[in-house]
């Protein structure tokens, strides 16, 4: 089981984070209600890079096209992930997504590194979005892509 140094879990804790990300997890979630929070993080001078797998406009590059793009279920996720064969490239912003867990506690459901100032929104898929939120994920994950490796 993986905790930030405050105790907090993280279920999703598979993106490289070492104990240093933990405690930026903490820094971010200070006075934290156990509510939902999300946002995007610099991570401090001396904390070991993370790891981005976007590729598209949101992290500075050209829109990326069909022609580039493979369509491949990712895990166990009910969909398709929209992927380029590129690497994953240095990062020095970290999203946090977290929010109320089972047990009424906080729980940081994952946190990953970005190189772009907004969280990416939920893949197309998602069946709990609102009609609204699924069109605009549409319309990014049309221009977007995650590293396959």
């Amino acid at each position: 089981m993986t905790t930030t140094p405050k105790g907090v879990f993280i279920a999703h804790a598979d993106h490289g984070l070492t104990e240093a990300h933990h405690a930026v997890i903490d820094g971010f979630l200070n006075n934290w209600d156990g509510q939902f929070r999300m946002g995007v993080v610099e991570l401090p001078e001396g904390c070991p890079d993370l790891q981005c797998g976007l590729y598209g406009p949101s992290v500075g590059d050209p829109k990326i096209t069909e022609d580039e793009v493979t369509y491949e279920k990712r895990g166990n996720r009910p969909g398709p992930s929209r992927l380029i064969d590129r690497p994953h490239r240095p990062a020095r912003k970290m999203v946090v997504v977290a929010g109320p867990g089972q047990d009424g506690q906080g729980i940081v459901y994952t946190a990953y590194g970005t190189n772009a100032d907004k969280p990416a929104p939920r893949e197309w898929w998602d069946s709990s979005m609102k009609p609204r939120e699924a069109m605009m994920a549409a319309a990014f994950w049309a221009v977007h892509a995650l590293a396959k490796g």
